[in-house]
């Protein structure tokens, strides 16, 4: 799994993740084969494995994997250098609705927090823990709220438990 929003927001993601596809793996979203990448999390994987040892294939991924992590830090330098401002303003943005929605669908949530892991990782935002984040992507999600609830929610009351949430976990009750 790989965060990689800053490839996302440069829109280089497409051409690198095309050259992930020439090497013989595979990029997915968060829940694998045909989900789409919420929160600007991919899932990169092994597509070929007919003639290969697994060391080849744990050997070729990992190489991959730390090509694509230098195009993010490279993206994420440009970002910072040539849109400071914008940056900034997006991840205040998106921790102020998180901090405070009333009614939130989970690609909104999965977006927001992925903008503001992006704050926490360039250091624009130090008080909110990662850990809450890593939980909160499990935690958002409609089948965790179902059973989090222990009864059966609407699509609206699923958004309105996820905002609440949200407010709980990052304290603004």
């Amino acid at each position: 799994m790989m965060h990689l929003p800053a490839l996302v927001l440069s829109q280089q993601i497409n051409r690198i993740l095309s050259a992930v596809t020439q090497v013989g793996l595979t990029v997915r979203g968060l829940y694998g084969e045909g989900s789409e990448a919420l929160g600007n999390l991919f899932q990169i994987s092994n597509q070929i494995t007919l003639g290969q040892s697994e060391d080849e294939i744990i050997d070729n991924l990992h190489s991959v994997a730390r090509q694509i992590i230098e195009h993010e830090r490279a993206a994420r330098h440009k970002l910072i250098q040539e849109s400071r401002m914008r940056i900034i303003d997006r991840v205040n943005r998106s921790l102020g609705i998180l901090s405070y929605a009333g009614i939130m669908d989970s690609k909104e949530a999965a977006q927001r927090l992925s903008d503001v892991r992006l704050g926490i990782d360039l250091g624009i935002i130090n008080n909110v823990s990662s850990n809450v984040l890593n939980e909160l992507l499990v935690m958002t999600q409609p089948g965790f709220l179902q059973q989090y609830a222990g009864e059966k929610l609407s699509a609206e009351e699923r958004d309105i438990r996820r905002a609440e949430l949200i407010r709980e976990r990052f304290g603004r009750v």
